[in-house]
């Protein structure tokens, strides 16, 4: 995957080093600095080592490129990060594109799941009966972690902790018990 990367002219540049610091190897350190967080930021968002460096690279040449043409900047860092999301959601966006090609597909499809994967379905389904016996734990562990609920997973946790009568802590002291307990039992289930 390639993205266009914006034409960065010496210019462009010697002004992005100039507004990092005005000695010239600091400003170069700076630079570097700046870089590295954005190419951290790209890893953490799942981008491959490759990409998160042209990204970090596309990111700093828009950045330069706006100041080039006088934009006034009053954070070079908080405007940095801000272009950084841009970035991050053009590649997103194309790195989709490529992988569905034209037609994106109308419903996900249930992949084939390996045997282990089988097998700990299984145990996850007999757990969750052991564990969570009371229909109301199993709604709620479920509730809890469901991240296809649609919406913030912070909202639908709040709504959740309303329905039960729990506080928030209370509702994530209790939906990690849970957990913990079905973790176990699904790696005991798994190791016969």
């Amino acid at each position: 995957m390639r993205i266009h990367l914006a034409d960065l002219s010496a210019e462009g540049f010697e002004k992005l080093l100039q507004r990092l610091d005005e000695d010239p190897s600091r400003a170069a350190e700076r630079y570097e600095e700046l870089r590295l967080k954005l190419v951290k930021f790209y890893g953490w968002r799942g981008c491959p080592a490759s990409s998160a460096d042209e990204l970090a690279d596309e990111t700093l040449n828009r950045v330069a490129s706006k100041l080039e043409e006088g934009v006034e900047i009053e954070s070079l860092n908080a405007y940095a990060c801000q272009v950084s999301r841009f970035v991050w959601l053009e590649f997103s966006r194309k790195r989709k594109e490529d992988h569905y090609g034209d037609e994106m597909p109308e419903q996900a499809v249930d992949p084939v799941l390996p045997e282990e994967a089988d097998e700990r379905l299984v145990c996850l389904r007999k757990c969750l009966a052991e564990v969570a016996p009371d229909d109301q734990d199993r709604q709620l562990i479920i509730g809890y972690y469901d991240t296809d609920a649609g919406g913030k997973l912070k909202d639908a946790r709040r709504s959740l902790a309303e329905k039960f009568g729990l506080k928030m802590n209370a509702l994530k002291v209790k939906a990690c018990r849970l957990r913990s307990k079905l973790e176990k039992c699904i790696n005991d289930c798994v190791a016969l």
